[in-house]
């Protein structure tokens, strides 16, 4: 089932909402586990804003991110770096090319609207450009915990490197064509986001002929079937290699989240949980050590973090629906929820280890995997 029409376009409202926040904030705070990302300020190109996270700033974190804003024309420039990256587009739309290795070069080229994902295996040459007429805003995640845009590998930033003499001979061009080429890509920043003409860059073809690819860089995401639903309208979309076969080492998910739901308590078997709030207000919490757990606030626009085994949770504090994207650092999603652990044992099992009676440990409701609703509120 895809994402109701009146919670897209509340999606994107509040996405905007989160980045007029930030725009105009510039304190930033960081913790092992919750970053106020809304309160970090843009760094500005001609092409758009971009601001990142890595674990400098969200400490705990293994998984780094960014949140990009491109204009109409905007471009990300023909980059590539030795992560992986999963990205979902929260607004606007904007297209975005990958080239794989071979002789025929295998590419393929999509226009990305709301909701959409793309996934770029490492090493992998790509770029994207804002469309008309708004361009496009999309959050991106690395599985490096110290990655930076700002330090990929660039077209302009390595053929700026290049002597005149040899980069007049690979790109068969006189020596001051090449020399021009010198002058104006003395460095990655400058180009990292440039801005160009949204008519031209939509109309022109590439210089060589493509194949397209066996596993396409595009997935839907808003036209999958949710993955968890429940009455009160919570839900996961969800998107791991088994739906999307080309993104091997990361996966993702939509959550939405009712007013006064929670997230069930869980855990994950073999990855990180790398979290960002598009829109509302919720308490997270952080099972770090025995006896002790980390809560906190996201607003939206935050970034929260759950290593690989500890248990955690997302509640809707709001008053509306809620929706955060979750990123993980492994192609294939795996979850324990504490009732389905719980209920994997005899209610003995369950009282001793909880040290309560067995008509306690009876009395817990084992149908709350995936969501636990707001008290009062009919579960599945």
């Amino acid at each position: 089932m895809g994402y109701p029409a009146s919670d897209k376009s509340g999606l994107a409202s509040w996405a905007c909402i989160a980045l007029l926040a930030v725009m105009w904030t510039p304190l930033a705070f960081a913790d092992k586990f919750i970053e106020k990302f809304s309160q970090v300020a843009w760094q500005e190109f001609p092409g758009g804003h971009y601001k990142a996270s890595t674990n400098a700033t969200l400490t705990g974190s293994t998984i780094a991110g960014a949140l990009f804003d491109l204009k109409a024309g905007g471009i990300r420039e023909l980059h590539w770096h030795d992560v992986a990256e999963w990205a979902m587009v929260l607004n606007g739309t904007c297209r975005g090319t990958a080239v794989n290795e071979g002789r025929l070069h295998p590419s393929d080229t999509w226009d990305f609207t709301e909701g959409d994902l793309w996934y770029f295996p490492r090493n992998v040459p790509h770029s994207i450009v804002g469309l008309a007429p708004n361009g496009c805003t999309f959050i991106t995640g690395y599985n490096s915990p110290d990655f930076n845009e700002l330090e990929s590998f660039s077209a302009s930033s390595w053929l700026s490197t290049v002597n005149q003499k040899t980069l007049a001979q690979a790109l068969g061009v006189a020596p001051a064509a090449a020399q021009q080429i010198l002058d104006s890509s003395k460095s990655q920043k400058p180009t990292f986001m440039p801005l160009g003409k949204p008519e031209e860059l939509t109309a022109d073809k590439p210089s060589l002929p493509v194949q397209f690819p066996q596993l396409i860089h595009r997935f839907q995401l808003l036209q999958n079937t949710h993955e968890v639903e429940n009455p009160d309208g919570s839900y996961i979309n969800m998107a791991d290699v088994k739906l999307f076969p080309v993104a091997t080492d990361m996966s993702g998910a939509l959550v939405r989240i009712a007013p006064g739901g929670m997230r069930q308590l869980h855990w994950h078997l073999n990855f990180d949980e790398w979290q960002f709030a598009i829109n509302g207000t919720f308490e997270v919490g952080v099972f770090t050590s025995p006896g002790q757990s980390v809560t906190g606030t996201l607003n939206p626009g935050d970034l929260g973090f759950a290593p690989r085994g500890s248990g955690h949770y997302v509640k809707n504090t709001g008053t509306t629906p809620g929706h955060v994207v979750l990123i993980f650092n492994a192609g294939e999603f795996t979850n324990v929820d504490v009732v389905n652990f719980l209920g994997a044992f005899p209610p003995s099992w369950a009282a001793a280890s909880l040290n309560i009676s067995t008509a306690a440990a009876k009395g817990i409701n084992y149908g709350l995997a995936g969501f636990a609703p707001k008290p009062g509120v009919q579960p599945s």
